[in-house]
């Protein structure tokens, strides 16, 4: 018994044990190999479950016999008790019938003593007046002495038979001794074993619960990531296009012709081919002098206006005609750059344009303006946790993909600190200003 209770509290510590090892899996692991951990956690525990409840049942049945053993004892004692009961009554009137024998027999004693035997035989003998009297008188006297030798047998054997009593008696009490404490040993171990099932049965349903929680908690985050890499992929999706359309729209542009100045738009620039500007409208419709034209022509390719398309950006900022870009190549404003010229929005020369100085100089130059956090807008700030580490004299730009419920963003972004396409998600937009082109 002591070996099924012991083997039944180790495969409850092992149970715990296994649990806790899968619970504190390496964090490095993938998602999914955790949440196979837990499977084969349960998996475990389901197949352990077979066993324990054997070994509950064997326990029950354990439990069941005893308090039939109990039951039976009970009944024993009582039984004992009851037999007890009538031979102290037997022997108390045994006790009695001897007592009174001995009072006879001592009286009988006495009176011997004081007459002697034979003097009352022979007083008897010369007092009788006839021989019928004698012999009548002798034959009483045999058989008071019969009588009180039959006392005498009588009184051995009830003695013998008193003695007899009080040894089952003693044997009857020793008996009931030794089941009483049977019985109070047997309802110690029902208690004890009824105990260890329950521990068992404890143990088994919180490792299954445990396991069960990790297993939930873990497909909630795999949930979770997928949702975030399935954002990511759309990003980069979007991205990817964006290059394939900047890389048509730079094609494009080799093979187009030459850029037409005002005075020459009239005769040879096909109207498909170049946007009219202010300047050139003006010098198709009248016969002005040659240096008004080129002062006007000049005027425009160097205006930081709107509606300026050399550089794009005016009204939908979609322009057939692309313009070089003005920024560093790998840096982070080279890469929004690229974002917006894929999708035919050609984002001025902003002075200075380092990545942080986006957020004041684009809007004061009338290039960017300012608006709210959203996917697809710019994201513009010198805050460390947006540039990434602390004192950049530089700042940092990025294009926003998703404005998540605590206030954070994600971006998507490029840089020599961080890679073409980077993307991070969760960062902070204290300190950040969000643009787009005007």
């Amino acid at each position: 018994m002591k070996k099924r209770i012991i083997s039944t509290v180790l495969l409850s510590t092992v149970l715990l044990a296994t649990a806790a090892t899968f619970t504190s899996v390496n964090a490095d692991e993938s998602t999914d190999s955790k949440i196979a951990q837990q499977d084969s956690t349960i998996a475990s525990a389901s197949s352990a479950k077979a066993q324990a409840q054997t070994q509950m049942d064997s326990l029950q049945t354990k439990v069941d016999a005893l308090q039939t053993q109990q039951t039976n004892a009970k009944n024993k004692i009582n039984k004992i008790k009851s037999q007890a009961q009538a031979l102290n009554k037997q022997m108390a009137t045994l006790n009695q019938n001897i007592q009174e024998r001995t009072s006879t027999l001592d009286a009988q004693a006495r009176s011997a003593q004081i007459n002697s035997s034979a003097t009352s035989y022979l007083d008897a003998v010369v007092s009788s007046k006839s021989i019928t009297d004698v012999v009548q008188k002798i034959t009483a006297m045999a058989t008071v002495t019969s009588a009180n030798q039959q006392m005498l047998k009588q009184q051995k054997a009830d003695q013998k038979s008193l003695e007899q009593k009080s040894n089952e008696m003693k044997k009857n009490y020793q008996q009931f001794s030794k089941l009483y404490d049977n019985l109070n040993a047997q309802a110690k171990e029902i208690a004890t074993e009824q105990a260890n099932l329950k521990v068992a049965t404890l143990n088994y349903q919180a490792t299954i619960a445990t396991a069960q929680s990790t297993k939930n908690s873990l497909e909630a985050q795999k949930a979770a990531a997928q949702k975030v890499a399935e954002q990511k992929a759309a990003a980069q999706k979007a991205y990817d296009a964006q290059q394939a359309a900047a890389a048509q729209a730079e094609k494009q542009a080799a093979a187009a012709p030459a850029v037409q100045t005002p005075a020459s738009s009239t005769s040879s620039a096909p109207a498909a081919s170049t946007p009219s500007t202010p300047a050139s409208s003006s010098s198709s419709s009248s016969s002005s002098s040659s240096s008004n034209s080129n002062s006007t022509t000049n005027s425009n390719s160097n205006s930081n206006s709107n509606n300026d398309v050399t550089y794009g950006g005016g009204g939908s900022g979609i322009n057939s005609t692309p313009i070089a870009n003005p920024y560093a190549g790998g840096g982070c404003t080279d890469y929004v750059w690229q974002y917006f010229a894929a999708q035919r929005i050609y984002i001025r020369n902003i002075m200075p344009g380092n990545g942080g100085q986006w957020a004041t100089n684009g809007p004061a130059q009338g290039i960017l303006h300012v608006v709210s956090a959203a996917p697809g807008v710019i994201a513009s700030g010198f805050s460390t946790a947006f540039v990434g580490y602390a004192g950049s004299p530089y700042g940092h730009v990025a294009i926003v993909t998703a404005v998540n419920s605590d206030g954070t963003i994600n971006v998507i972004e490029g840089g020599s600190g961080f890679g073409w396409g980077h993307t991070r998600d969760n960062v902070s937009a204290a300190g950040v200003t969000f643009l787009m082109p005007n």
